[in-house]
């Protein structure tokens, strides 16, 4: 829902991936359609709604068969963002002026569709230079950070980016081995001190992918648990954002501050998930720039709940 020409880039990928568009800005005609013959995805314009536009996407989900709705925000994210966040139906908002809408949506288009949800090649695009590592312990911490920063090195990233970047991959690093890991009793590794060794077994351990076409920088952390669920990734995202009293968690098993910090350094933000099996996290920046381009590019968020199939 929205207009043109706001919306056009977004017609364009949808034409051009094989889909049928249409565009309306009559919300009650959208209503009546939805009922009588819904689509398969939604791409609902934020800024169309006006006040109006979390009422009208609450009414959406509230249909007996509802599409699958894609968010489109310029400015992304959203003042709405921390109410969107406790909605169950809430799942992807992509940035209108991010520098790589294009191929966001027609990658989301794609999953939503029935294609292959993981993999970081489907968020870079196809002559990016993509590498892999296998990781076995804590121990190879030194050595994946290093693989990547000498490969941005390679590239020309500058200094604060390069190190915006380090940062982020660290934290990737830190999750998959420390906080992913489950056992028959929950969490094996996360409220272990981070200086202490995990030695992780053939079935536990997580692959590290990053790569980049020159233009965006994309990383990614694969576990083989699946224990992510997208509630609690809204959840421990809204409490970041809210910076309240209850942002730390006394409890074992962290805060979930590093999921937050994540969200918050990304320029794109996507986690895949098959729940018991796997859990993917995909990080996009824009690496042009300067960091204050960094900082100023637009921000998307995307879940995707299992292989669509």
């Amino acid at each position: 829902m929205g207009a043109e020409p706001r919306l056009r880039a977004a017609r364009r990928v949808a034409v051009c991936a094989g889909h049928t568009y249409e565009a309306t800005t009559d919300f009650t005609g959208l209503l009546d359609r939805l009922r009588r013959n819904p689509p398969d995805v939604l791409l609902y314009d934020w800024g169309q709604g006006g006040g109006d536009a979390l009422e009208r996407l609450d009414a959406i989900a509230a249909l007996a068969v509802s599409p699958r709705v894609v968010i489109l925000a310029d400015p992304a994210p959203p003042p709405g963002l921390l109410t969107l966040l406790q909605r169950p139906w809430f799942a992807q908002i992509l940035a209108l002026r991010s520098p790589w809408f294009m191929d966001e949506l027609g990658a989301t288009l794609a999953k939503l569709a029935g294609g292959p949800v993981f993999g970081l090649d489907r968020c870079l695009p196809s002559d990016a230079k993509i590498h892999e590592v296998l990781v076995a312990s804590s121990d190879d911490k030194a050595a994946v950070l290093g693989r990547i920063e000498a490969f941005m090195d390679a590239l020309g990233v500058r200094s604060r980016v390069l190190g915006r970047l380090t940062t982020i991959a660290d934290e990737l690093f830190t999750n998959a081995v420390y906080d992913a890991p489950v056992g028959p009793d929950g969490p094996r590794y996360r409220h272990w001190a981070r200086t202490r060794r995990v030695d992780l077994s053939p079935g536990e351990r997580p692959t590290i992918r990053f790569g980049s076409d020159g233009r965006v920088f994309g990383i990614s952390a694969t576990d083989p648990f699946g224990n992510l669920g997208s509630s609690d990734l809204r959840h421990y995202i809204a409490k970041g954002l809210r910076r309240g009293a209850d942002q730390i968690d006394q409890k074992e098993g962290g805060a979930g501050l590093g999921l937050f910090f994540l969200y918050e350094a990304a320029n794109s933000f996507c986690v895949n998930r098959e729940a018991g099996r796997r859990s993917e996290l995909i990080i996009l920046l824009d690496i042009r720039g300067s960091y204050r381009d960094v900082l100023r590019c637009p921000k998307s968020y995307s879940v995707f709940e299992g292989e669509v199939s």
